[in-house]
């Protein structure tokens, strides 16, 4: 092999890497919008944890989230989402929300590319949201008379409302259902589906990752949904490397790109571990959805917790090590302990949810995915604290404190609503 030939190989190397962290999240909320709309049978049945319906409809979330649920990464199970996928193409989308009292609400609007245009709700107007309006021909986003006017820049926008359940109040559940039935929401009807895009809904998440060419189909038909400014020059300059060498037929130059796609992955991977502020073996990202020019943060956020709130409204801390550094598996058991005189800082409510590596909820017999502050029944010791036991199996024949974990890696994320101290941090999990 020449010299030159290594310089296109390390030039390509570098280029794929590029390409996959900048790109994944583009393909990933691409993956979770067809996911939550079904092209190929939008009117299907869904699941009762499924918010999902056809693209430019909003549909109801009818029971917390659990391991039934599989589109997206990293869902909550405090809220029951009320959800939207539209196309701003074909002209804007309304809604007009109930008033919901004295509980917790938020409506999101994300983007395309994952990041988020605007969440309004009790936060910025209290228990009435005005009208909101969105769609891309607005000026700017701007609040007049009745209406809130959101811009978006992408053709594709999420909508995600988010009402908060209170299990430790029987029958909650079914008030917020009421509450999802006045939800009043219009958006343009949409088309049959297209059944040449069949490949690309049935593409699995794993081609993506292991296949340049399918990446780059997926991340070809992703990137439609942006306006053209959005690519960054040095990143158009990579992507057109890395489309020539995937279509020469070079094979040095193929496993070129399919190694720069690999260590971009590793990359973002190795990323969720330091989002930002690392305390605890907790890593927490402070600036929310404000990445800028940072693409290996947004890909990161994507990859473990995509269409998170602004800073202001929520903040994630993300743990995968215990207090040694060494990481989370279901192989060994762990205990977390919130002090009485230390509990975590909100304005509206915290939980701590488990996950496998992938992001998925676990399975477990007693159907506990999170310890939250509306956990019914937890065990308190005189000094107010609360001590969590994180295992694979119930050791001390009582199931008050147990947060069950998957046999294998796992990773935990802690949701902070309404933030009071950004400079707080979850407490270490201690190896039993």
């Amino acid at each position: 092999m020449t010299a030159s030939t290594d310089d296109r190989a390390s030039d390509l190397l570098r280029a794929a890497r590029a390409v996959q962290i900048w790109g994944l999240p583009l393909v990933f909320a691409q993956r979770v919008r067809l996911g939550f709309t079904a092209p190929l049978d939008p009117d299907g049945p869904r699941s009762a944890t499924s918010a999902g319906a056809r693209l430019g409809t909003m549909g109801h979330q009818r029971e917390l989230s659990d391991p039934s649920l599989t589109a997206g990464v990293a869902p909550n199970v405090d809220t029951l989402y009320s959800l939207a996928f539209v196309d701003l193409d074909r002209g804007d989308a309304t809604l007009r929300m109930p008033d919901v009292g004295d509980r917790y609400y938020s409506v999101q609007i994300g983007e395309a590319d994952s990041t988020t245009a605007a969440v309004l709700g009790v936060r910025t107007h209290g228990s009435r949201l005005p009208t909101v309006r969105i769609g891309r021909r607005h000026a700017r986003s701007s609040e007049s008379g009745e209406d809130v006017h959101v811009r978006c820049r992408t053709r594709y926008v999420m909508v995600a409302v988010r009402i908060l359940v209170r299990p430790d109040n029987r029958g909650d559940a079914a008030r917020v259902r009421e509450l999802q039935k006045r939800i009043v929401f219009e958006a343009p009807a949409t088309s049959t589906p297209n059944p040449a895009a069949r490949w690309l809904v049935e593409r699995s998440r794993e081609d993506e990752r292991s296949d340049p060419a399918a990446f780059l189909d997926s991340l070809d038909h992703a990137m439609r949904a942006l306006p053209r400014h959005d690519l960054p020059p040095s990143t158009a300059g990579d992507l057109t490397l890395v489309r020539d060498a995937v279509s020469s037929g070079d094979d040095r130059a193929r496993v070129a790109v399919s190694r720069g796609l690999a260590d971009g992955l590793a990359a973002v991977a190795d990323r969720v571990g330091s989002l930002g502020r690392s305390s605890n073996g907790w890593s927490t990202n402070l600036v929310g959805t404000d990445f800028g020019t940072d693409h290996l943060l947004r890909a990161a956020v994507a990859w473990s917790q995509i269409y998170v709130n602004p800073s202001d409204e929520a903040l994630y801390p993300v743990c995968e090590v215990d207090r040694d550094g060494d990481a989370l598996t279901g192989e060994r058991e762990y205990t977390l302990t919130l002090t009485g005189d230390d509990p975590p800082p909100v304005r509206y409510f915290w939980s701590i949810t488990v996950y496998h590596k992938r992001g998925r909820l676990c399975d477990n017999p007693i159907g506990r995915y999170a310890i939250t502050d509306r956990t019914p029944g937890l065990r308190r010791e005189t000094d107010g604290s609360v001590t969590v036991r994180l295992a694979t199996a119930d050791a001390e024949s009582t199931q008050d404190n147990w947060l069950p974990v998957p046999p294998g890696p796992f990773r935990l994320m802690m949701r902070l609503y309404g933030p009071l101290d950004p400079s707080w941090s979850p407490p270490p999990v201690v190896r039993s």
